[in-house]
């Protein structure tokens, strides 16, 4: 039977409002970790929304790592890593969980761009990377944020040369801004401008110099820094 009126989803950006919903039932209970979300026929006929917008919601929980697909079984509500598990919410420790995983992933494929970048860039390219870091830094102290940020990282990975790096790069850092953009908004307005010009141009100084050893200390302590973040991070009441 429909729920009443007053409580069913309307648009706009009706596929958010499912995703809302969606991590309600996890956080209330009613799905838990490693179970099946009610089939799609239920949740279609329960909020009235067609298959495609359900579909869609269910894409992005995908993508973010909270929701699992298993051909033939369903949808299920990812199950959280033993170190995960603390006293937070179901749905905030799945995704500091999902979200560091990604970082952990981005991480290593941007260090192995740093060793092809020493290896096999140019020093036009390189020269081009000084010139795209020297606009940006302008732009940041200009406006006093770190938008744009992500330009210098993909900057580094097409640096390597490689097609596929760079475009795993690239899906990487759009997961990032989902959460970023969302859950952890927060922890993007705490990035000092500082220390961004600082760090990337250490970063592209030492690529310059073909040191890659130094590059990726520099790009580790860079991530390490936000990880740290995303850990100890609580959402204000």
């Amino acid at each position: 039977m429909p729920e009443p009126l007053h409580n069913r989803i309307t648009r706009p950006l009706l596929y958010q409002s499912v995703i809302q919903r969606l991590l309600e039932m996890a956080e209330q209970g009613e799905v838990s970790p490693g179970d099946a979300f009610p089939p799609e026929r239920e949740l279609v006929q329960r909020w009235e929304i067609s298959r495609n917008v359900l579909r869609e919601a269910f894409h992005v929980l995908t993508e973010r790592g909270i929701v699992s697909s298993i051909q033939g079984k369903g949808r299920f509500l990812r199950k959280l890593p033993d170190r995960a598990m603390t006293r937070e919410s179901t749905v905030m420790a799945m995704e500091k969980s999902s979200l560091s995983e990604v970082y952990a992933v981005r991480l290593a494929l941007e260090l192995f761009g740093i060793d092809l970048a020493v290896e096999q860039a140019s020093d036009n390219d390189i020269r081009k990377l000084r010139e795209k870091y020297e606009e940006i830094k302008r732009h940041f102290l200009r406006t006093k944020k770190v938008k744009g940020e992500f330009e210098l990282h993909l900057g580094y990975a097409s640096l390597a040369g490689n097609f596929m790096l760079e475009q795993l790069v690239s899906t990487t850092i759009k997961l990032i801004s989902e959460f970023m953009s969302t859950t952890f908004v927060e922890v993007l307005h705490r990035h000092d401008v500082g220390d961004y010009i600082r760090d990337h141009g250490r970063i592209i100084e030492h690529i310059e110099n073909r040191d890659a050893a130094e590059a990726k200390k520099v790009l580790t302590e860079h991530f390490n820094t936000t990880t740290a973040w995303i850990k100890n991070y609580k959402r204000k009441p």
